[in-house]
Order: C-alpha cells, then sequence, then structure tokens
C-alpha cells in the first residue's frame, strides 16, 4: 500500500496542473481555473477508487486530497502570473504538491472538522498508520492496532 500512496501522491500534483494549464488556456478566469485544478484529479481518483472497491480519498478524513490538488494548482497559477517559464512553473508547482501530500500522510494531518459532542468516540477508518498517526493513541486503539497485524490484516 505504500507504493501506491507514493503514486497517487505523484499523479495527483500532475492532474492539478494540467487541468490549471487547460483553464488559463482558454481563458477561465481564475476560480474556474482552480476549478478545473481540482475537479481533474479528483474525478479520476474517484473512479479508480469506486472502480477498485475502495472509499474515495475524498471522503477520508487526513488525506487532504483536494485541498492538494487545489493548493498545487494556485502554485502554478502564482508561478505563471509571475512570468515563470511553462517548464519552471510546472516544477515549482509539482514539487510543492508532492512534497505537501507526501508529508501530510506522514504526519498524519487531519483536516478541521467540527467538534464532536461530549462522549462520541470515532472509529478507526483502517488506514495505515504511517509516521507519528500512532502518536496520543489511546490504549484501545493501539489494541485494536495489534490485533489487526496480528491477524495479519495490512493497514
Amino acid at each position: 500500500q505504500g507504493r501506491f500512496q507514493f503514486m497517487t501522491s505523484f499523479s495527483l500534483p500532475w492532474y492539478a496542473i494540467a487541468g490549471a494549464t487547460k483553464g488559463v488556456a482558454i481563458g477561465l478566469p481564475v476560480l474556474g481555473t482552480l476549478a478545473l485544478a481540482v475537479i481533474g484529479p479528483t474525478a479520476g481518483r474517484w473512479y479508480v477508487d469506486v472502480s477498485s472497491g475502495v472509499p474515495p480519498k475524498h471522503f477520508v478524513r487526513g488525506e487532504w486530497f483536494m485541498t492538494t490538488a487545489l493548493m498545487t494548482g494556485l502554485v502554478w497559477l502564482i508561478a505563471d502570473a509571475a512570468g515563470a517559464s511553462p517548464w519552471l512553473a510546472v516544477g515549482i508547482a509539482f514539487a510543492f504538491g508532492y512534497v505537501f501530500r507526501v508529508i501530510a500522510l506522514y504526519r498524519a494531518w487531519e483536516e478541521p472538522m467540527a467538534k464532536e459532542p461530549e462522549g462520541v468516540y470515532v472509529h478507526d477508518d483502517g488506514r495505515p498508520l504511517l509516521g507519528r498517526k500512532i502518536k496520543g493513541k489511546s490504549q484501545r486503539e493501539l489494541a485494536s492496532l495489534c490485533r489487526k497485524l496480528g491477524k495479519g490484516e495490512r493497514g
């Protein structure tokens, strides 16, 4: 699963940049261009996930999928507007998007959500624990992880 995460982190910025590039080429305003930067990778990823029988990344907390696409498109727009050559703008945006996504996955950054009512327990979503994701876990959550790994389950 680590190689698959690597490849999805690699392809996400490319699709976002392709969407932003096309938006500028056809003369869309900034918001339309940013929408294309998000729609391209998220639509493609939705098809891959649904056909693979897994929940789409858009609905998994802690993926920063759509935010990465949006920010990559924005970085490309800024670099392009600043007069960077096409390849330099792509390189800057890709490096930003890829590094941001990998760090977000490794450090287990989670998108902000509304506070849960008192006493609500958020269930395990089954994603692999990378980097600091196990830091601060309760004994019950760690025991659940140990049981999964003991049965040979991955993730």
